[in-house]
């Protein structure tokens, strides 16, 4: 299975470097925001991976099966990941956003 391409972050960082000082204030929070949350993302992904979606949780005498915890983390982060990407990327001037190569982008 090939991994998703990553965002290429410095390229982001040297098209906020262009826009506007207050512009270029917010959109260097979101980027900081994202690499951020694409780090506790992969770590996440490595726990479910590694433990499942369902773990076992000692309870006393017996055990019970529950959600994995980092499933639920994961899933909440992703849904904010992807509101925030979207929120920096319509920021950015649309002509800039052209000849980003995402169709080209091998996502499988």
């Amino acid at each position: 299975m090939k991994k998703i391409k990553k965002i290429n972050y410095t390229l982001l960082k040297d098209r906020i470097d262009t826009l506007e000082e207050d512009k270029k204030t917010i959109c260097l929070g979101l980027l900081k925001e994202l690499m951020f949350m694409e780090k506790t993302l992969e770590q996440l992904k490595e726990d479910i991976e590694t433990k499942g979606t369902i773990v076992v949780m000692c309870q006393g005498k017996y055990d019970i099966e529950r959600t994995n915890p980092s499933l639920q983390s994961y899933n909440s982060l992703i849904k904010n990941y992807t509101s925030t990407s979207k929120q920096l990327f319509d920021m950015l001037p649309k002509d800039d956003l052209s000849d980003d190569d995402f169709d080209n982008d091998d996502l499988l």
